[in-house]
């Protein structure tokens, strides 16, 4: 099974007496931590709905302004791109002059969308005269095929939702970082300092365009409420990129079905739904540049330009996932230079220009602050000539399978066992059907763009096997190959969905048959019973029953039984959108109280800091310090229940970026007056790949014997001290042995 959700530990041993009395009891705790307002709840309520239909607004003015003739799914997911767009870069900009707050941020997306609608007006529709035609009964079989394998998918992204909603976010990546990240920027009002959160990674220099959604939901809820279920938009938009990749071609179900059949795996499912994992953002954005640029390039042999609107609009979509993931960097990157070459071949120098420019402005933001920062964009590498931080950080573990392909023990003992685990008991049909796929699109009959995008999926997958961290672990042990199959997410993602678009597959008999196909491959990979946890099946029924209306729906619209006149056709999705909206509105303050009453409290064998989780739900606006690898991974809950407390990583800084562990008394005493912590919570050091094992760190030992930290909690975890202190002073480092 692929390790990216918290594990199981066994029962944290009893704690001492001072310390079970100073810990909360459950009930104690639900009482003082959930106390939201109803009225703050219904400001943030407003400021949502503010942000929302400023985004929407901008976008749809924009998209009328630079493609009117555009309607149906294409102008739905040129305007996801453009809102997408809209809502990163305003959060860059009143990120990085501190204003990442709540006043700020609704009124500089009122502002936005009041001046697109000042200078662009509201647009015009231009009718291409074109009317769908209506379905075959083949087409209308594919049709109810991809909407079934959707239901199906945000059914099973429903039960891991539910569940972070009775437990919190369990997944230790949004633990680690995505989430600390989050809250920092909605604490501080700032995007640009590096925040470390370990010593051992370097994940201060990764993009963050994910995080800053995240933090905007805590800004305008003064809480993560939102958080479970942001993935699921970007789920949504997934979906509809994939269709617009097939529908000139007439086989838009099919790629649903592709990327259904991809996002139904372990990989995606125990990682992406109910957490702040940024995995799906980069897939959706990848595929949106991938259909807009489909759309944009001209009839072969033309000559011609492609269309203006839809080509920046891929740029900017290839940008926005280099800037999301660094896993993703070299997908746009393949992307760009292959748009590049097509453009400079065609003698269209300006061409090129423009999506260079394009994809750099919308995506260079986070490595332009590492080149400020460290002088290095790549802090991961030097290219020979720049600056990098200095080891430990990442520099033990970052073996890439490629490190390994080689090595037969290696391959039969973690690569096969890492496939089967991420992509399920039908690992090699996925393979093969990832491979097919793009060297079918290579064919002489498929078009420029196409071979193209065919080269970029194959490019993406080959990269995965040269990603550090891909094979993870001590060198001869990857123990991390079940946890980062996830890395080859953009290539699967795009060789799925390019399937259906191969030459040799035309026809309705190979259609039927690749139908048939990836149909088989979704059912045997969604119904493993790890996907299926028994206590929230119920709850991923109602989902997949919402996800049903909604798919009902729209098929209904592209099938022809509901005709409806064009002012009609337009209301009835805003409509449902209004109802939606305002029932969630209603029922979302006790669902809140629901969320906030349950989120980190304790459950014997969750983990052995789980009492310290618990600790930290009543104590709000305090500076707390954290050390240890093992907290470090799991230290999201010490923010609060209300992500009101300052969590700092406590090491030693230095030059270009490098964050290493304190090695002296004096030096970590020093380190703790400078932070003015108010807590100081310490743990033990961790072996990543098992989590039984603790090491021991000094610098508990340095802090208890101080009279100046008292004790608030302290227990043995594997023999291991976890120690949390209330700082009353300055430590004296005079007094160290």
């Amino acid at each position: 099974m692929v390790g990216v959700r918290l594990a199981l530990l066994p029962a944290p041993q009893p704690a001492s007496a001072a310390a079970s009395a100073a810990t909360p009891t459950l009930r104690a705790v639900m009482a003082t931590s959930v106390n939201v307002s109803v009225a703050r709840y219904l400001v943030g309520v407003v400021a949502l709905a503010i942000v929302v239909c400023s985004v929407v607004l901008t976008a749809v003015v924009v998209r009328r302004r630079v493609m009117p003739d555009w309607a149906g799914a294409p102008a739905r997911l040129a305007e996801s791109v453009i809102g997408t767009a809209v809502l990163i870069g305003v959060l860059e900009i009143i990120g990085t002059v501190g204003l990442f707050g709540l006043i700020p941020v609704v009124v500089a997306y009122a502002a936005v969308a009041a001046a697109a609608f000042r200078l662009l007006g509201a647009g015009r529709r231009i009718d291409s005269g074109r009317r769908p035609r209506r379905p075959d009964r083949l087409a209308l079989v594919m049709l109810a095929t991809a909407a079934i394998s959707v239901v199906a998918v945000f059914a099973e992204w429903g039960a891991p939702t539910l569940k972070a909603y009775d437990l919190g976010v369990h997944v230790v990546d949004s633990m680690w970082y995505h989430l600390p990240w989050a809250a920092s920027f909605a604490q501080t009002g700032q995007i640009t300092p590096l925040r470390f959160t370990d010593v051992e990674f370097l994940t201060a220099f990764y993009p963050a365009n994910a995080e800053m959604v995240h933090g905007l939901g805590i800004v305008l809820l003064a809480r993560d409420t939102l958080t479970p279920v942001i993935n699921f938009l970007w789920l949504g938009l997934a979906f509809l990129a994939a269709y617009c990749v097939g529908r000139a071609r007439g086989v838009g179900a099919i790629c649903v079905l592709g990327l259904a059949l991809v996002m139904a795996t372990p990989m995606i499912d125990l990682s992406q739904p109910g957490s702040a994992d940024n995995d799906i953002l980069g897939v959706y954005l990848v595929l949106a540049s991938a259909a807009l640029l489909l759309a944009a390039a001209p009839a072969e042999g033309t000559g011609a330009r492609p269309s203006r609107g839809p080509y920046l609009l891929a740029a900017i979509a290839a940008g926005l996932a280099a800037g999301t993931k660094l896993t993703f960097l070299v997908s746009a990157v393949a992307l760009s230079v292959g748009v590049v070459l097509l453009a400079l071949r065609a003698r269209q120098r300006g061409t090129a220009a423009a999506w260079v420019i394009a994809a750099f402005v919308a995506g260079g933001f986070w490595y332009v602050r590492n080149l400020i920062a460290v002088g290095n964009p790549l802090p991961w590498t030097s290219l020979g000539i720049l600056a990098t931080p200095a080891p430990p950080q990442q520099g033990h573990t970052t073996f890439a399978v490629a490190h390994y392909l080689f090595n037969g023990r290696i391959l039969h003992r973690f690569f096969e066992p890492a496939l089967a685990s991420g992509l399920g008991r039908w690992w090699y049909a996925i393979v093969a059907l990832a491979l097919v796929g793009p060297l079918l699109c290579l064919l002489p009959r498929s078009r420029p763009v196409l071979r193209m995008l065919a080269l970029v999926a194959l490019a993406s997958l080959v990269a995965y096997l040269f990603t550090p961290n891909s094979a993870m672990g001590p060198a001869g042990d990857p123990l991390g190959m079940s946890y980062n199959v996830r890395y080859a997410a953009p290539g699967l993602s795009l060789a799925f969905v390019l399937l259906p678009l191969a030459s040799s597959l035309t026809g309705p008999r190979r259609r039927a048959l690749l139908t048939a196909v990836l149909a088989a491959v979704f059912v045997a990979t969604i119904a493993e019973q790890v996907l299926w946890p028994g206590k929230y099946v119920r709850g991923a029924v109602v989902v997949g029953a919402v996800a049903a209306v909604i798919a009902a729906t729209a098929v209904m619209l592209r099938a022809g039984p509901l005709r409806l006149p064009r002012w009609r056709l337009a209301a009835l999705p805003i409509a449902g959108v209004v109802v939606l909206a305002g029932a969630g509105a209603a029922a979302g303050y006790a669902w809140q109280r629901h969320y906030l009453r349950l989120r980190y409290a304790y459950r014997p064998g969750i983990s052995h800091l789980s009492k310290v989780w618990e600790l930290f739900r009543r104590i709000h606006h305090a500076r707390v310090g954290l050390v240890g690898t093992y907290g470090s991974y799991f230290g999201y809950p010490l923010m609060g229940v209300d992500d009101s407390n300052t969590l700092l990583y406590v090491a030693a800084h230095g030059p270009h970026g490098s964050f290493t562990p304190i090695r002296s008394c004096r030096a970590w005493r020093a380190a703790v007056n400078a932070g003015h912590f108010q807590y100081l919570v310490t743990t033990p050091r961790r072996d990543f790949w098992d989590q039984n094992h603790l090491f021991p760190s000094p610098e508990d030992a340095w802090t208890i014997t101080d009279p100046a930290a008292h004790v608030v909690y302290h227990r043995h975890a594997l023999g291991q001290p976890i120690g949390v202190y209330r700082i009353r002073g300055r430590l004296d480092p005079a007094a160290c042995r």
